[in-house]
């Protein structure tokens, strides 16, 4: 009787590709989470980036906010600023509620006390090409109370014309 030997070859074959299909699968998840690591520091530069850049806009405005309109500064893919044209993000400064602004203003005007005028503004971070488009990528924003004194001059000029008569 004649035994018939196999060889031992087939077998570590079988063994060698199991092991490169195990290993190719692990690399594999490591190359995703080296991937989604890259994303979240990323964002968190981004997320970092635009709170720096709203809190010194915040400052600025601090300091007066007669001219404020609608402000825009545009900055690049390193966070320098830029021209529209190379932007990669963008800082909105916007006043809330302006109509209700307005109204306050007019009602206040009626009123002989010194005027004190809350200005709501928001300061928005977005990411992104096109500032216009109606749906922003928002990054940060930060809202904004700033209590600006009036002085009622109107007021105090014809009181002082009155006493002098």
């Amino acid at each position: 009787m004649r035994r018939v030997r196999h060889s031992k070859s087939g077998l570590f074959l079988i063994e060698l590709m199991i092991c490169i299909l195990f290993f190719s699968c692990t690399a594999g998840i490591c190359i995703r989470f080296f991937a989604k690591s890259h994303e979240l520091s990323q964002e968190a530069r981004n997320l970092y980036q635009a709170q720096q850049e709203a809190s010194s806009m915040a400052e600025i405005l601090e300091g007066g906010t007669d001219s404020l309109y609608h402000r825009y500064v545009y900055y690049d893919k390193d966070w320098k600023q830029c021209e529209k044209k190379d932007m990669a993000y963008w800082l909105e400064v916007s006043e809330i509620d302006a109509k209700q602004k307005e109204a306050e203003t007019k009602s206040a005007e009626n009123s002989d006390s010194k005027k004190t005028d809350l200005k709501k503004i928001k300061i928005a971070v977005y990411s992104g090409k096109e500032a216009e488009r109606a749906q922003k990528d928002e990054i940060y924003h930060l809202n904004l109370s700033i209590y600006v004194p009036q002085d009622n001059t109107k007021h105090a000029a014809s009181t002082q014309k009155e006493g002098m008569e």
